[in-house]
């Protein structure tokens, strides 16, 4: 045993249902070679370069652009911004905290197209406009979701896990950096509800998987990719690089794809299913 070594991002039952995911993922979406044609979405502008659009329809170009790295550009959508805002929980005069359940600020569902096919409607909310990067988060997580429609068997963990399982294909599919930097956040509210100072200090979560689980989830999803999970480093939160390291340092003394390999998912609730 080695007491001194680079110590397991996270606990023993979570660390092994990722794998489980990533296996369940990897069989599901054409394997390993299919995973590394894809890429790392990137907050640079090279994913999502700027635009003249504004409002409704940067957000319909944005879903255009995140369905392109999912390479499901062609698959039928239909996006429905609203104007909702998730519940405020006051805690003092001056701040207040949405639910810490998570909270992803929007919805799928497949519908009739009225001409005898189905789309997919995908509901975000309109106030993340004015925050790009979250939204690309959260349009990504719901894009997922169409894409975890396409399969049959149930999910590692079954339906209590589903959204979970959704956020690691969100990381599994290239939008890890985005998801990680959304998943808290902290802001001035402007309107009239707070103190003389202007308003609430408002802060709350996003999606499902804790930070530190989508650090993990990402520096697997990179490393199974051939590429170097520090290459995200740059575009993270601090905190969020901090935790990147760590277990991107745990992975490398590894055998990940041993490791992915040697999981059951029949454990899982997810049996291997015949193909055609």
């Amino acid at each position: 045993m080695n007491l001194f070594g680079p110590k397991r991002p996270l606990a023993a039952e979570e660390w092994e249902w990722q794998l489980a995911g990533f296996r369940w993922l990897l069989e599901e979406f054409e394997g390993l070679d299919k995973h590394r044609a894809g890429i790392l979405a990137t907050p640079d502008g090279a994913c999502f370069p700027d635009s003249k659009q504004t409002g409704d329809a940067r957000a319909a170009e944005l879903l255009a652009q995140i369905m392109t790295i999912a390479d499901i550009a062609d698959w039928p959508v239909r996006l429905v911004l609203d104007d909702g805002e998730p519940e405020l929980r006051a805690v003092s005069q001056m701040h207040a905290l949405t639910p810490e359940t998570g909270w992803a600020m929007g919805t799928f569902q497949m519908v009739e197209d009225g001409a005898g096919g189905w789309l997919a409607e995908i509901v975000a909310s309109r106030q993340q406009i004015g925050n790009e990067a979250a939204l690309v988060a959260t349009l990504a997580h719901e894009v997922v979701h169409y894409l975890l429609s396409s399969t049959e068997r149930p999910v590692p963990g079954g339906e209590d896990c589903h959204e979970l399982l959704t956020d690691l294909a969100a990381v599994f599919f290239g939008f890890g950096i985005f998801l990680g930097n959304a998943a808290r956040f902290s802001h001035h509210t402007q309107g009239e509800l707070g103190t003389q100072y202007g308003g609430w200090f408002v802060a709350g979560s996003q999606g499902y998987l804790c930070e530190r689980a989508l650090m993990t989830a990402l520096a697997i999803s990179e490393t199974l990719a051939g590429r170097d999970p520090m290459a995200a480093a740059p575009y993270l939160k601090p905190h969020l690089a901090h935790d990147l390291t760590q277990a991107t340092r745990y992975i490398a003394k590894r055998d990940i794809f041993a490791d992915i390999g040697a999981i059951d998912l029949c454990e899982y609730g997810a049996p291997a299913v015949a193909r055609a």
